[in-house]
């Protein structure tokens, strides 16, 4: 997941560095269409406004399990790391990667891709330990529970963002 996620954000860092070199002037108005989305999703994470998150509902199929420990890993960490292919229960993650692009800056894509995958994978590295199922069913169960709690803050953090993309082309450098 964390490679997956790295090079997902190379790739699109990578490609709008591409588009800006070959139209500058395209960058700044992106990134305020861009914020006023993020001030939109924003409202839909404290739950006042209905607007469907970008993404798809694949589940990984069961038989990934079957390739051996390492052979699945893999599998399951390059396609559910890049963050696009599976369900994607925050409005923040569309958001990064079209910021991702927007920002054209291939190093920080590459670090802000693999931060991603590392938190993607934080609760499969907190469930290394646990022998018995019992005990990653507890983990998912907290897991769970946090979810309102973590669409609140995600809401705070894409309003704030997106009000500096709209409001940064005006301020005065």
């Amino acid at each position: 997941m964390t490679a997956a996620g790295g090079a997902l954000g190379a790739a699109l860092s990578g490609a709008g560095a591409g588009v800006w070199a070959l139209a500058p002037g395209a960058q700044p108005p992106l990134a305020v269409a861009l914020g006023a989305v993020a001030l939109a999703y924003a409202l839909r994470e404290v739950g006042w406004l209905p607007l469907p998150v970008p993404g798809r509902d694949w589940q990984v199929p069961a038989s990934w399990v079957r390739h051996g420990f390492y052979r699945s890993a893999a599998i399951f960490g390059a396609t559910v790391g890049f963050g696009v292919f599976t369900r994607i229960p925050y409005a923040s993650m569309p958001i990064l990667l079209v910021w991702l692009f927007v920002l054209g800056n291939v190093p920080l894509g590459i670090a802000t891709g693999t931060m991603y995958g590392v938190l993607r994978a934080l609760s499969i590295y907190s469930s290394a330990s646990s022998d018995e199922v019992e005990q990653l069913v507890k983990l998912n169960q907290r897991l769970i529970a946090l979810t309102p709690v973590v669409h609140q803050v995600t809401g705070v953090a894409l309003a704030v963002f997106g009000a500096y993309l709209v409001t940064a082309p005006y301020v005065q450098r």
